[in-house]
């Protein structure tokens, strides 16, 4: 994100892969367990300890720890596998490489918890996350329950958002309209916990990017309430070479997801209607940011979805829960494109500098 929050990638040789596949390391323990984490783990050798080392702290012990090794290159799944002797709650899962969502998808099918949450490999929770989740999530028999993220980028740390600690309890329908305009709740797949029946007809989008642009609508479409916390528990690393900050590559797929969920919303009710299609411009305004001006097939693109939204600004404007920082970019976006992107650069350095 980071809703801002999957890459061509490399497999391993068929032979290790086919000897590894859909093998299970530790004995699981009897009984199915309340929470299964699902880790994708693709060349993060460097970072996958810490992760699973904040997974081990957790106060919360009623949990499975599934990391799925998603093709790796660079020892990160023979470290899955000595990972997993250090707890038998630790399940690890080699596939061939197939993209961050092809290895969630290979995880939800796999799972045992009555909930399930979602923390990328070079990511580390606080030991009260899971504690805060559950807790949350059963005070009304809540779908979901969220919490804050909190960016990490060397020194600097920022949470996303400041919001009450005690979480407020919201319909689905009103936690949908709060993620469609980026309020209390953000589109990202961490700092969640799902039931997961959620998923019985639910999968992230396989071979695309920015996949929870096309996937966290739909679990909060089908969520009668939802616990809205504001601990900030979940550390997300932004650093350099992870998918969601390599540039332009596939940023199109955004566009096409976002574009997607605003044709599956429309058809609801005004309320949802309206918001998709804030939700789409601001998906629109952030590819138009980031697309390469010197690749003649992404300009091309990038001129349609200008216009698109241009055509739909009046909407846009028109209601009242858009963010002011949408209306000002559709504004600047009128002087061209040169103009909007640096207005971006220098927009981000200033949000940066005001962060350390």
């Amino acid at each position: 994100m980071h809703s801002d929050v999957v890459s061509s990638k490399q497999s391993t040789s068929q032979d290790a892969i086919a000897s590894r596949e859909q093998s299970t390391i530790a004995v699981q323990p009897e009984g199915d367990p309340a929470i299964s984490i699902i880790v994708p783990v693709y060349n993060v050798k460097d970072y996958l300890r810490a992760c699973v080392d904040s997974v081990l702290r957790q106060t919360f012990d009623d949990f499975e720890l599934i990391l799925v090794d998603d093709g790796s290159t660079d020892g990160s799944g023979d470290l899955c596998e000595d990972l997993c002797e250090l707890d038998d709650r630790i399940i690890c899962l080699h596939k061939k490489n197939g993209g961050l969502s092809d290895a969630r998808n290979y995880g939800i099918e796999r799972m045992r918890g009555t909930y399930v949450t979602f923390i990328d490999s070079d990511d580390w929770v606080e030991s009260t996350y899971l504690e805060y989740l559950h807790t949350n999530i059963q005070l009304q028999d809540s779908d979901v329950s969220t919490c804050i993220f909190m960016m990490q980028c060397g020194d600097m740390a920022k949470p996303w958002k400041q919001l009450p600690k005690k979480p407020v309890m919201m319909t689905g329908h009103d936690a949908l309209l709060s993620m469609l305009y980026g309020e209390s709740v953000n589109v990202s797949a961490h700092g969640k916990l799902y039931r997961s029946k959620l998923f019985n007809d639910v999968r992230y989008p396989v071979g695309k990017r920015y996949e929870d642009v096309g996937t966290t609508y739909k679990l909060l479409h089908k969520a009668k309430s939802v616990a809205v916390g504001g601990a900030p528990l979940y550390n997300y690393v932004m650093r350099q070479g992870s998918i969601t900050h390599e540039g332009s590559k596939g940023i199109f797929d955004r566009y096409q997801l976002a574009r997607q969920a605003y044709s599956n919303l429309k058809r609801y009710d005004y309320d949802i209607a309206h918001a998709a299609r804030r939700y789409l411009t601001f998906h629109e305004l952030s590819v138009l940011k980031s697309f390469d001006r010197d690749d003649f097939q992404q300009k091309a693109r990038a001129i349609q979805i200008k216009q698109d939204v241009l055509k739909h600004c009046k909407t846009v404007f028109g209601d009242a829960r858009t963010p002011r920082k949408d209306k000002i970019a559709i504004c600047i976006l009128f002087l061209g494109f040169s103009i909007y992107q640096w207005s971006w650069n220098v927009y981000t350095r200033f949000v940066q500098r005001g962060r350390q």
